[in-house]
């Protein structure tokens, strides 16, 4: 039965705190959901699997583990109620910048700071279809336990493209044909349920949760109408409203397509 080594056992440890984390080629995913996701999707990545004693690995996965005592499971956890199953894993990795985008448009996050916002948009960007996320430097590490948790596992399903500031990444896109750019709003703007070019060869950019987005010269605000007194809707929110609205449209052409061909 294969055992952890000490470099090994120090080296998860330290990948609980963004210190560690910062410059290494490795993450963590800690539960049974989001290992399956990692362990089916790219196994190829994971270096080290896991678990509590009592413990099994998630149906359909073949991978001998570390069995490791409750206590020194404890030691390694990084969550206050672990499910019992821990995984060591190399970043993919970055995406080079001459990579072609591969999604009709591109949903930018910009400086979005909290992982569980980061997880649930990028959760949400797979179950919509995208197939790439950009993000802005300053937003927050896609590979953090926490964002890691929140998203399921999303992020080794769909690519995670960091090019540097906000200009830079629509200066890239830009250059790649993408030079409709959209920045949602909260007061005024195009509406998101009519925009008729709203997902063609454009970029659709949220912003943090405090700021929101930049100024962005030549953009278009974009907005989601609220007939409620809420002020804002909160960006994970804001995201899936739009990105299902790419679904909708998308589903009503196919709609119209079959009732052509027929």
């Amino acid at each position: 039965m294969p055992t952890l080594s000490r470099s090994r056992e120090s080296l998860i440890r330290s990948l609980a705190s963004r210190h560690g984390r910062k410059g290494s080629p490795y993450c963590l995913c800690d539960g049974p959901r989001a290992s399956y996701e990692v362990l089916t999707l790219r196994p190829e990545l994971v270096e080290e699997v896991i678990l509590r004693e009592g413990t099994s690995l998630p149906s359909g996965v073949s991978r001998e583990p570390v069995v490791l005592s409750s206590a020194g499971f404890e030691r390694l956890s990084i969550t206050v109620h672990s499910q019992g199953i821990l995984l060591l894993v190399r970043r993919p990795e970055k995406i080079v910048a001459e990579a072609p985008v591969i999604d009709p448009f591109a949903f930018v996050l910009d400086r979005i700071g909290d992982p569980g916002n980061f997880g649930t948009i990028i959760r949400t960007a797979r179950a919509a279809g995208l197939r790439q996320v950009w993000m802005t430097g300053g937003s927050v590490d896609p590979y953090s336990d926490k964002a890691v948790r929140s998203a399921s596992g999303a992020q080794f399903a769909v690519e995670v493209r960091e090019h540097g500031s906000l200009e830079e990444v629509l200066a890239l896109l830009g250059s790649k044909g993408f030079s409709r750019v959209y920045r949602t709003s909260p007061a005024a703007g195009r509406n998101v349920f009519t925009e008729e070019a709203l997902f063609e060869k454009s970029v659709i950019v949220l912003g943090n949760e405090g700021a929101g987005v930049g100024g962005i010269p030549g953009a278009l605000d974009l907005n989601i109408p609220m007939p409620g007194d809420a002020e804002s809707l909160n960006v994970a929110q804001a995201a899936t409203v739009i990105l299902f609205e790419h679904v909708r449209r998308m589903s009503a052409a196919g709609a119209r397509q079959h009732g052509l061909s027929e």
